[in-house]
């Protein structure tokens, strides 16, 4: 997560503005946008430092919740992403394909 983080994720979610609008569906809840964190986390994770234990993959994602409490874009996650974009990225298979899909 050298390169990349909670930084890089609020500012994905900052450009979206009001594109949630613009998708389908139930927008995500809080808890499925900790998901979301969660998971471009460990995304980030396998691409930056492979070989990173569980142990410390969990220590990194709740080190990067705690750090999303205090950053105003990801507290309007709901607000932002639609469904269409919360799906492309909760099955996106890299960090990269993740962002592109909040763009």
């Amino acid at each position: 997560m050298k390169r990349r983080g909670v930084r890089a994720f609020a500012i994905a979610l900052a450009v979206l503005g009001g594109a949630a609008s613009t998708g389908c569906g139930k927008p995500p809840s809080h808890d499925e946008c900790d998901a979301l964190l969660e998971h471009y986390v460990e995304l980030l994770v396998n691409s930056d430092r492979p070989g990173t234990t569980a142990a410390e993959l969990q220590k990194l994602q709740t080190l990067a919740r705690e750090k999303a409490k205090s950053d105003l874009e990801f507290k309007t996650c709901s607000e932002q992403v639609s469904r269409r974009a919360f799906d492309c990225a909760m099955s996106a298979p890299t960090a990269d394909v993740f962002e592109q899909c909040l763009l």
